[in-house]
């Protein structure tokens, strides 16, 4: 029955839904929204011509920055740690930082070698990534791209990668949430824990 609708309409409906998550009835459902709320629909308008305008990812780390402004994370002198840590997307950035417990510089590479979906080295800021360690001096890279299949072959591969580079190569632990049951925790998660244990000090 979209038929019926508008050409624009139409256009935004099938815009939507190509965001992930969004199907066709939660697409229906914020035209809906915006167009009895005019003033929220010019506000969207408005706050997406701006990001269009004005937000590019950083050569170096790939955060979102703004034209002429200096990126945060690069440029930020509280980073004294020499330690890289390698992300898949921004938001794996903002969830570490909420940690507040890494001083270090990012890399994030877009994404994860996936040949199922037609992903490769060349779909990625890996070439970027090479380059960078070898202009500039860090003691340690962490590969923290997750534990899906596709990211653990993207972590195999550039471990193959920088088996000659000088630094240490380390990942995040993989272990038993806080709260879980045993009887809960997936069979690979379990056997890194058991992999990885530690003292247990009084």
């Amino acid at each position: 029955m979209e038929v019926l609708l508008p050409p624009s309409l139409q256009s935004l409906l099938k815009t939507l839904e190509r965001l992930p998550g969004i199907g066709p009835r939660s697409a229906l459902r914020i035209v809906q929204a915006l167009l009895r709320r005019s003033d929220l629909l010019l506000q969207l308008h408005q706050a997406i011509g701006a990001v269009v305008e004005s937000i590019y990812s950083c050569p170096v780390c790939g955060f979102w920055v703004e034209k002429e402004k200096p990126c945060q994370l690069c440029e930020d002198p509280r980073r004294t740690d020499p330690v890289l840590c390698i992300v898949k997307e921004v938001a794996d950035v903002l969830a570490i930082e909420r940690s507040q417990a890494f001083n270090g510089r990012y890399h994030i590479l877009g994404g994860v070698l996936d040949p199922l979906a037609g992903v490769g080295e060349k779909d990625l800021r890996l070439a970027e990534l090479w380059q960078r360690l070898q202009r500039e001096n860090y003691e340690e890279v962490i590969i923290a791209l997750g534990t899906s299949p596709e990211a653990e072959t993207t972590a195999y591969y550039m471990a193959r990668r920088l088996a000659d580079w000088h630094g240490r190569l380390t990942r995040f632990a993989s272990g038993i949430p806080v709260g879980s049951e045993l009887s809960y925790v997936d069979p690979l998660t379990l056997s890194r824990s058991l992999r990885e244990r530690q003292l247990l000090s009084l």
